[in-house]
């Protein structure tokens, strides 16, 4: 009896060592993982002295079940890591903890050398819509409007994996189709409409040196007779000064990956989850504009925070060294080269008769003549490069009424991809020749 009472005692002081513990850690808030293994391994091992110093066990046997209780955890999440570096499991799948604020820690994703991430190979999910301002105006996803997506072996968005194509397009999330279904993306479209195949190489995030790469690597060995590269106005010169920056720190990207898909992350992150309350961003509802479509409904549409930007000679030299030499990669071996200029959805709504600029914070923004002057230093530096500019399309599409831009977000719509479809097709079928393309 009093050895059972004796256990007791030993037991009770123990969880109240752990209950303390973690009590404090409550208490005192979990500021890096470092900080919380720490707190956990001094709560392990000082459970154990307890359990030495109180227990009637011999100190003999107590050691021995130490090391083996001990190197049975070690063991098991040895295993438990290990499934991960031969990419078995992906653990924010298991406990939903993607957004750590990098591109690494969206699922599906790993580290690249080269590009610094990409999908991972046939990664599939469905997902409701909710738009890149809707969230950051706390706009809840839309249930009804869930989007399957999927990727080829490659880690891009077409239906199968291919062997060839006669046509590639190289871009960003525009390309990819940001919760645009199979049936509606610009390569789907543009594959009909040109009665070709069309490879989709775009990739969300991807700035010009990496759309470089992207061609080197999966775009030439489809043996293309066309190559569409896309440049996004909105973030493409920005991506194209930060890559360099970004390709000196990827020595640390296969731990970066290893990482955000480990149970050690992934459990932490679930036990000391960031408040979860939405805050939304008040300056964006300043930067809203009413638009009337065809049916005469009028909708509240936002644009992004930041105004289309003015951008330097330096900058825009720096941007388009990548496009002259995927050009020349593409001449090289006769292969046709189209530039096709991505607007802002600011550039096509905002003069717009049948939008209404519904603030002065939104009234007060400009534009620039940014696709002419990207048109003019192409053909300065190659005269051979042809370049449509996409804004002519789109603002007519949206002048008769059709929301080209969804209204929550800086991306197309359905409607939008198939206008930027057929304004590419328009482009593809003029003679070549060398020199500009008209704006169509």
């Amino acid at each position: 009896m009093p050895s059972e009472m004796h256990r007791s005692i030993v037991v009770s002081l123990t969880l109240a060592v752990f209950l303390a513990g973690y009590g404090i850690l409550f208490l005192t808030g979990v500021t890096t993982i470092r900080h919380l293994l720490d707190n956990v391994i001094s709560a392990y091992l000082l459970g154990w002295a307890l359990y030495g110093m109180f227990a009637r066990t011999p100190l003999p046997e107590t050691g021995t079940r130490f090391l083996l209780t001990t190197g049975s955890l070690v063991f098991c999440w040895v295993l438990a890591e290990g499934a991960v570096l031969i990419d078995l499991v992906d653990y924010r799948a298991l406990f939903g903890s993607y957004e750590s604020g990098t591109a690494l820690s969206v699922a599906g994703r790993r580290f690249d050398k080269e590009l610094l991430w990409r999908h991972d190979p046939h990664y599939q999910y469905e997902a409701p819509y909710q738009g890149n301002i809707g969230a950051a105006l706390c706009i809840p996803p839309d249930p009804a409007r869930t989007v399957a997506v999927r990727y080829d072996r490659n880690g891009f968005r077409n239906a199968r994996d291919l062997e060839s194509a006669e046509i590639v397009v190289i871009g960003d999330s525009y390309m990819e189709g940001y919760f645009t279904p199979d049936e509606n993306l610009i390569t789907t479209r543009l594959s009909e409409l040109q009665g070709k195949s069309v490879a989709n190489l775009g990739h969300s995030g991807y700035g010009p040196q990496q759309e470089l790469a992207v061609l080197r690597r999966f775009g030439l060995p489809l043996a293309p007779k066309t190559v569409i590269w896309a440049f996004f106005e909105g973030n493409d010169f920005s991506d194209a000064e930060k890559y360099e920056e970004k390709a000196l720190r990827s020595g640390t990207g296969w731990w970066q990956d290893f990482w955000f898909r480990s149970l050690s992350r992934n459990v932490s992150a679930l036990l000391f989850r960031p408040d979860q309350q939405c805050t939304p961003d008040d300056s964006l509802k300043e930067l809203r504009a009413e638009f009337l479509d065809a049916t005469h409904r009028t909708t509240t549409v936002f644009f992004a925070s930041a105004e289309v930007e003015r951008i330097s000679d330096l900058t825009l030299r720096k941007a388009v060294v990548p496009i002259i030499e995927a050009a020349k990669l593409c001449r090289d071996r006769n292969i046709r080269f189209l530039v096709a200029f991505v607007p802002e959805k600011f550039r096509v709504y905002h003069d717009l008769g049948n939008v209404t600029l519904a603030t002065e914070a939104i009234r007060r923004w400009q534009v620039t003549d940014l696709p002419g002057h990207m048109q003019r230093l192409l053909a300065d530096l190659d005269s051979r490069i042809e370049h449509v500019d996409l804004t002519p399309a789109l603002k007519a599409a949206s002048r008769a009424g059709i929301p080209t831009y969804l209204t929550d977000d800086t991306h197309w719509t359905d409607e939008g991809n198939r206008v930027a479809a057929e304004a590419i097709h328009r482009a593809l079928q003029r003679s070549q020749r060398p020199g500009l393309l008209p704006n169509i």
